[in-house]
C-alpha cells in the first residue's frame, strides 16, 4: 500500500457472546453429545480484536450486488463457503452499516443480531466440525466511506474500493482478516453504459432492461481488504502478455487537456520545474476611484503544499502583501510546505510565520498571506481589488509557488482584465503579446528558475494524467519479468491497474491481480513507474504472502519499497546504496523517523512512512551482510516456500539465517525492534542524479526518494 499520510485506526466495541449450546449429535465413538459453542468474534490479532472470526474457515465468496449511483443504494446477496473449525452454536461475521434482511444457513433460516461490526449468526442448530456449510445473507443499504477517507468511495460517475486494514465490512459480511484467504466471485449489476472492473478475470458481461452484469472471477485466494470492484465509465483495456491477462481501467477523464486557452489560441503557462517561484507581473497605475484586476486561471498544483496567489507592493515600497480574490477562490491556509519553504523562498516571510511548532500564521513581516493550493478543475475568474493603492504605481505579481519534491502541471492564465485598461490582455500574437506584463524571475533569495512563465499555447500544457498513467500500464509486462527475475514467479494469472479521476483519496492500494492508484502518483513518467512497482511487488509481498499478524506490515512495505530500490538501480536512476544513504542521511539522529519500532509500530502508525523507509534500509542492511548471491536466495525463496500462506517477521527472520548460515538477530533487533538512529561508520557518500535542501545544505535526491518522499507528503 501506499499513502500520502498517516492512518488514524481504531477497534470496535466488542461484542457480547452467546452461551454454549450442548445440541443433538452423537459424538465420535458414541460418548454422547457433543458441545456446541460460540466462535470467537474476533481472530486474535492484537491490533484490530476484533477483525475477522474464528471457528470457521471461508473458502469461497459469491458476491451478487447491485448498485445504483444515482441513489448510491447497493443491494447484496453474499453466499459464503466455509468449513467449521470447531463445533459452531453461533459464529460471528465483520459487517459495517448496511441492513440485513435475511440471513439463511444451509437452507434453513438463520437468526442474527448486530453489535457495532459484528454480526452474530445463530443457525438453528449446530455446525458440526470439520463441516462444509453454505450461509445467504442479504443486504442493502448505502456503503459509508470511512474516516480515513477509505472504504467504500463514492466517485462523480459510480464508487470504488479501496482501504487496508478492514475495508470489506463496509460492502458485505466477511472474516475480515487476512489468515483467512478466500477466493471470489464478483457479479455486479449497474446501469447500462457503466463498467464494473474487480480481482481477477473477467467472465462476462451481460445487459438486460437497462443494467448490465459484470461477472469477474478471482480464483487465486485472495485476502478480504484485497477484495474490490469499481463502477464507473473506464477506458478498458484487456491484452494478454505470455501466460497473463491484464485488465486496465482509466478514467477517460484523465485524458482531458490539463489546460487549455479560455479565448483565442494562446494564454501564460507557468511550465513545471521543481523550487519554482514564478512571477507574471506588470505595474499599474490606480486612479483615485481605485482599480480591479480579473483574470481566468485555472491551476494544478500539488495539494497543501504548492500555492497560487496575487502579490501587491507600491512601487518603491517595501509594503508586500497578497491579496484576496473577491470571488472566494484563496484562503488563508499555510499547507504543509511551511515553514519548511522559507528555506526555499525567503520572501515568503513577508506574509507567514514560522510558528516554532512546524506551523505558521498567514501574516509575515509585512502583509497578509492569501493563497490557494491544489487543483481548480477547470478554469476559475479571480478578481482582486487594487483600492488600497489608489492615486499610486502597485506592481501586481499572478505568482506560483512550489516545494522541491514534486509539482503538478502548474498555473495557466487567460483573459486578462484591468478596470482601467492597461494590462488587459488574452496574451494572443497581436503584436504586442504580453501587454505590459512582464517576467521578473524568482524573488532574491529563491534558487533561479529553470524556466518561467511563457505566452504559449496548448502544445506547451504537459500531458494528461491519463497518458501518464497509460504509459506507466504499458510497462507492467516488463516491470512483472523485471520482479520475477528477483523474487520468483509471478504468484498469480491475471494483472491490471485501477486509475480513477477522483481526488478524493490519495493513496495506492495492492488489491489482488488489479491494484487501484490514486491520481496524484502520475504527476511524472518516473513517479507513475515507481508507484507502479511498488504495488505490483506486493502481488507477492502482501498478496500472495499475507500477514499472519498486522504488526508484522513491515514484511509487506519495506519489501515493496525495496522493490523500487532495486528497480531504481536497473532504470540507471541511483542505487540502493544511494537511496540508503540518502535517507540515512536527511533524518538526525533526534528525528521522530528514527523512534517509531517499525517491527511493531502499533495500530495506529501501521502506514507511517519509517515503516515504509526503513523497512527497505533494514532489507539493504541485510544484504550488505550476507552478499547479493544469498540475499535473493532468501528474496526467492521466502516468496515461493511461503506462496499463497502466512508469514511473520521470525520467520523470515529463520529463513535468512538458514539460507546465509549467519546469526543475524542483532542486524534485525537493531533494525526493527531498536527506536533511533543506528550507528554506521564509514557510510557511503551520498551520490545520484539531482539535488534538493535540506536544513539549508544541499543533498542529493535519486528518483527514487523524490517519489517516496512526495507520497508521504515528508519534508525536512
Amino acid at each position: 500500500m501506499m499513502r500520502k499520510a498517516g492512518v488514524a485506526l481504531s477497534v470496535s466495541t466488542c461484542l457480547a457472546l452467546s452461551p454454549t449450546m450442548a445440541l443433538a449429535g452423537d459424538a465420535p465413538g458414541g460418548q454422547g453429545r457433543p458441545q456446541f459453542t460460540p466462535g470467537a468474534p474476533g481472530a486474535g490479532d492484537p491490533y484490530f480484536p476484533l477483525d475477522g472470526n474464528g471457528g470457521y474457515d471461508v473458502k469461497h465468496y459469491t458476491l451478487d450486488v447491485r448498485y445504483n449511483p444515482a441513489t448510491d443504494v447497493l443491494t447484496g446477496v453474499a453466499t459464503i463457503s466455509a468449513r467449521t473449525t470447531q463445533n459452531l452454536s453461533s459464529f460471528n461475521l465483520d459487517f459495517e452499516g448496511l441492513t440485513v434482511r435475511s440471513i439463511k444457513v444451509n437452507g434453513r433460516s438463520a437468526a442474527w443480531s448486530r453489535d457495532g461490526g459484528e454480526l452474530t449468526v445463530t443457525p438453528g442448530r449446530g455446525l458440526r466440525n470439520h463441516h462444509r456449510f453454505t450461509a445467504v445473507i442479504r443486504y442493502d443499504g448505502i456503503p459509508q466511506t470511512l474516516p480515513d477517507g477509505s472504504g467504500f468511495i463514492h466517485t462523480d460517475d459510480g464508487a470504488m474500493v479501496i482501504g487496508e486494514p478492514d475495508v470489506a465490512a463496509t460492502w458485505f459480511p466477511v472474516n475480515d482478516h487476512p489468515t483467512d484467504k478466500a477466493s471470489y466471485t464478483f457479479k455486479v449489476t449497474v446501469p447500462q453504459g457503466l463498467d464494473v472492473v474487480a480481482n481477477g478475470k473477467l467472465d462476462s458481461s451481460r445487459t438486460r432492461s437497462g443494467w448490465t452484469t459484470w461477472t469477474w472471477q478471482a480464483r487465486e485466494p485472495m485476502a478480504s481488504y484485497l477484495a474490490t470492484f469499481n463502477v464507473g465509465e473506464w477506458d478498458l483495456h484487456a491484452y494478454r502478455h505470455g501466460r497473463l491477462r491484464f485488465w486496465d481501467a482509466i478514467d477517460p477523464d484523465l485524458f482531458d487537456p490539463v489546460a487549455q486557452p479560455r479565448t483565442g489560441s494562446q494564454f501564460a503557462v507557468s511550465q513545471v520545474a521543481n523550487t519554482s517561484y514564478k512571477r507574471l507581473a506588470r505595474t499599474i497605475s490606480v486612479p483615485a476611484g481605485g482599480a480591479e484586476l480579473s483574470f481566468w486561471i485555472t491551476r494544478d498544483t500539488e495539494q497543501n503544499w504548492d500555492f497560487t496567489f496575487v502579490e501587491a507592493h507600491t512601487v518603491g515600497l517595501d509594503n508586500w502583501t497578497t491579496l484576496p480574490d473577491l470571488n472566494g477562490h484563496t484562503g488563508t491556509d499555510t499547507g504543509f510546505s511551511c515553514p519548511f519553504w522559507h528555506q526555499l523562498h525567503p520572501f515568503l516571510t513577508h506574509y507567514q510565520t514560522d510558528n516554532g511548532d512546524g506551523t505558521c500564521a498567514p501574516s509575515g513581516g509585512t502583509g497578509e498571506w492569501n493563497a490557494v493550493s491544489g487543483s481548480s478543475g477547470g478554469p476559475e475568474q479571480w478578481a482582486v481589488d487594487l483600492s488600497a493603492y489608489a492615486g499610486s504605481d502597485v506592481e501586481v505579481s499572478i505568482s506560483y509557488a512550489s516545494d522541491d519534491v514534486v509539482q503538478g502541471a502548474g498555473a495557466f492564465v487567460d483573459d486578462v482584465v484591468v478596470s482601467t485598461g492597461e494590462g488587459t490582455t488574452s496574451f494572443e500574437d497581436d503584436g504586442d503579446t504580453m501587454d505590459g506584463w512582464t517576467v521578473p524571475g524568482a524573488p532574491e533569495g529563491s534558487e533561479p528558475n529553470a524556466n518561467d512563465w511563457i505566452a504559449g499555447t496548448a502544445a506547451d500544457v504537459p500531458q494528461p494524467t491519463g497518458e501518464i498513467v497509460a504509459g506507466s500500464f504499458a510497462r507492467q509486462p516488463e516491470i512483472i519479468n523485471f520482479l520475477a527475475d528477483n523474487f520468483g514467479r509471478y504468484p498469480f494469472s491475471a494483472a491490471g491497474g485501477i486509475v480513477d479521476d477522483s481526488g478524493s483519496f490519495g493513496f495506492a492500494l495492492e488489491n489482488q491481480t488489479r491494484p487501484i492508484y490514486a491520481k496524484g502518483f502520475f504527476s511524472d513518467p518516473v513517479s507513475g513507474d515507481d508507484v507502479v512497482v511498488h504495488e505490483l511487488a506486493h502481488q507477492w509481498f502482501g498478496d500472495s504472502l499475507a500477514l499472519e499478524r498486522w504488526q508484522h506490515i513491515w514484511l509487506n512495505e519495506g519489501f515493496a519499497t525495496y522493490a523500487e530500490w532495486l528497480w531504481s538501480e536497473r532504470e540507471g536512476l541511483g542505487t540502493a546504496q544511494e537511496l540508503f544513504d540518502f535517507f540515512y542521511g536527511i533524518f538526525p539522529p533526534d528525528d521522530d523517523f528514527w523512534t517509531l519500532t517499525i517491527g511493531d509500530p502499533g495500530p495506529n502508525d501501521l502506514f507511517d512512512f519509517p515503516v515504509y523507509a526503513r523497512g527497505a534500509m533494514t532489507l539493504h542492511q541485510l544484504r550488505l551482510a550476507v552478499g547479493d548471491r544469498d540475499f535473493f536466495r532468501i528474496l526467492r525463496r521466502w516468496a515461493s516456500s511461503q506462496s499463497g500462506g502466512t508469514v511473520t517477521t521470525d520467520e523470515f527472520i529463520g529463513l535468512a539465517e538458514r539460507i546465509s548460515g549467519q546469526q543475524l538477530d542483532s542486524l534485525f533487533e537493531t533494525w526493527l525492534f531498536t527506536p533511533g538512529r543506528p550507528d554506521l561508520s564509514g557510510a557511503a557518500a551520498l551520490s545520484g542524479p539531482s539535488a534538493r535542501t535540506f536544513a539549508g545544505t544541499v543533498r542529493i535526491v535519486p528518483p527514487a526518494a523524490r517519489s517516496l518522499l512526495a507520497r508521504f507528503d515528508v519534508t525536512h
